[in-house]
């Protein structure tokens, strides 16, 4: 029998795709959930049998793929970060590139000493949610080119960093001004609900004579998201550019109760969205969605 409370997620980077340095540093993840998983593709024989069952099935391919889930939090998903931007932090600087991270990822079930491994494993996308009330969250879309288990742990043999004791972050006490176009709706059309998506578009490349990845291979770089804006005449002008395919820029700032901070900067977003409607007692706000375009979004941290 197993407890969840006894999963634990151990991270180590790679030098080279697939390949788990030896000795390793592994970095205790802070997680509230961790789906990745070996997922089997099968054809059923289509042949005929005289007793009339079925002839049972075969692997035609094998994928590794999940999504890592947390809670937003200073120094937690750097490399993480990274990872999903394809690029390299240079003095605290991040933005979306060409760089390949990857990791051997450890999902253990300590409690009954089960250590599943995924290596090779791509930031295919990721996901960042500030609500209107709550807790900011982050997940990462994790895509593996090799996966074994067994009994025996396989970060006992490298150096185990714990996990970081930053506080994490929420919508209420860690969002600061939020910018667009430079200047800062409060007081006008606040943003009361923002979310920020990367898509890599990772592609699979398959190879004859092996069930799993060939390759994992970035493509687009799709950044997407959605905001929710208190309806007003300043909404009502950046919601109009949308009838122009005018773009316009977003930046938005999460810093926590020690002063670290992540600062968002998405320079060319262009908007769509339906005009907004509401019944006598709501508070009218429009839903918009975004596309980045042209140039790379970045963020900038600063740790404390």
């Amino acid at each position: 029998m197993s407890s969840g409370s006894q999963i634990a997620t151990y991270l180590a980077p790679e030098s080279t795709p697939g390949e788990t340095p030896d000795p390793a540093t592994w970095d205790t993840l802070r997680l509230a959930g961790n789906t990745l998983t070996p997922n089997v593709s099968t054809e059923v024989s289509a042949e005929k049998r005289e007793t009339r069952m079925q002839g049972g099935s075969i692997i035609t391919s094998l994928d590794y793929s999940g999504d890592l889930a947390g809670e937003m939090s200073a120094g937690t998903f750097d490399k993480l970060l990274e990872a999903a931007f394809y690029g390299t932090w240079a003095t605290d600087v991040l933005e979306i590139g060409a760089d390949r991270h990857t990791f051997t990822i450890v999902k253990a079930f300590k409690d009954i000493g089960v250590y599943s491994t995924f290596k090779g494993v791509h930031i295919g996308a990721m996901q960042l949610d500030i609500p209107e009330e709550g807790k900011v969250t982050c997940s990462f879309t994790g895509m593996g080119l090799g996966y074994e288990d067994g009994e025996t742990d396989p970060t006992a043999a490298g150096t185990v960093n714990p996990q970081t004791t930053t506080v994490a972050m929420g919508s209420a006490t860690s969002v600061g001004d939020i910018l667009v176009d430079g200047s800062t709706l409060a007081g006008e059309a606040c943003i009361s609900a923002l979310s920020m998506s990367i898509d890599n578009t990772l592609q699979t490349q398959r190879c004859l004579g092996k069930a799993g990845p060939g390759a994992l291979i970035a493509t687009s770089a799709n950044v997407s998201g959605s905001l929710t804006m208190a309806w007003s005449k300043a909404a009502w002008k950046q919601w109009k550019k949308m009838l122009t395919r005018e773009a316009i820029g977003v930046y938005f700032p999460l810093t926590d109760a020690a002063g670290n901070s992540y600062t968002f900067d998405l320079p060319e977003i262009e908007i769509d969205g339906e005009l907004p409607d509401g019944g006598n007692e709501d508070i009218v706000q429009v839903s918009l969605n975004y596309t980045a375009k042209n140039t790379p979004i970045k963020v900038t941290r600063v740790l404390v």
